[in-house]
């Protein structure tokens, strides 16, 4: 068992990130050093973005996009594969050498766990649709749950209790697995704002079904909402990492509050925790 003394920044930095729609947040993952993007949202061309690529210039990020492949009748998949698709994925990057085919060019790639040091998903809130179409074909298949033939019948799927539960239980399982590489983790994920009868604002969290929007965050040290004001002639993408009253952030690594939302600053508050933490205990 290590002493907490022997912490040292260059451990994984693994972060849930969630904010509004087109704010940053894919842009500041993208800095994070040599990343693997599991995509989910279709936003990998941000790192094409002209003035991504004057700040940072072409990164070198591989970068898997996935949907489901089947077509959708009146609307509804009976045959899902994107969910699958990020699993095996993953498995590939994570052994020592490993193959992955792209399936819009066709061509075979090495890969394997000590070309790259962070995966990047992107998004969670995606992830969950697709974890949603699994669950409900699956459950349907098993004879436990009917929404996929009433979907089939009407044209609409209403998912039940078991459906959601099936989901939850597939996208936990998912984040603790990528979390458990040993690599650093950025989460992605749209916010959600709950309100009072009266159209007050009660809480903002990550845009996850049922309970995961609390049993997510609870498995990173460090949650933050991403902001952005303007400052000068630019936006400024930040992070609120101390909670208000309606924002449940935080960070163990005590990254301040306003934070630039990118690698180079966040190692620099991290390594000034380091810093300050050697000095105390040098002192006592």
């Amino acid at each position: 068992m290590p002493y907490i003394s022997e912490w040292n920044p260059s451990d994984p930095v693994q972060v849930l990130v969630f904010g509004q729609y087109k704010v940053g947040k894919t842009w500041g993952a993208m800095t994070f050093p040599n990343p693997v993007v599991m995509d989910f949202d279709r936003g990998i061309a941000t790192a094409r973005n002209p003035s991504f690529v004057s700040k940072y210039g072409v990164r070198k990020i591989f970068y898997e996009t996935f949907a489901e492949r089947s077509q959708a009748k009146m609307g509804v998949h009976l045959i899902h594969n994107a969910f699958d698709d990020a699993c095996r994925f993953f498995d590939e990057w994570m052994k020592p050498k490993g193959k992955w085919k792209d399936r819009v060019s066709k061509q075979s790639y090495e890969v394997g766990r000590d070309m790259f040091e962070t995966w990047i998903i992107d998004s969670g809130t995606t992830l969950s649709v697709f974890a949603q179409t699994k669950a409900v074909i699956v459950m349907g298949a098993m004879k436990l749950s009917q929404t996929l033939k009433h979907g089939q019948d009407h044209g609409v799927i209403i998912p039940k209790i078991q459906d959601y539960g099936s989901e939850r239980s597939l996208i936990e399982q998912f984040i603790r697995m990528v979390k458990d590489s040993g690599k650093n983790v950025v989460l992605i994920c749209h916010e959600k704002q709950s309100v009072d009868q009266a159209g007050v604002v009660k809480e903002i969290v990550p845009l996850l079904t049922g309970k995961s929007s609390t049993d997510v965050p609870i498995m990173f040290d460090e949650v933050y909402n991403m902001r952005i004001k303007k400052k000068g002639t630019e936006m400024f993408r930040y992070l609120q990492t101390m909670p208000d009253s309606v924002r449940k952030v935080g960070s163990r690594y005590g990254i301040p509050n306003e934070t630039e939302w990118n690698w180079e600053a966040l190692q620099k508050e991290i390594c000034n925790a380091h810093e300050k933490q050697k000095n105390l205990g040098e002192t006592k």
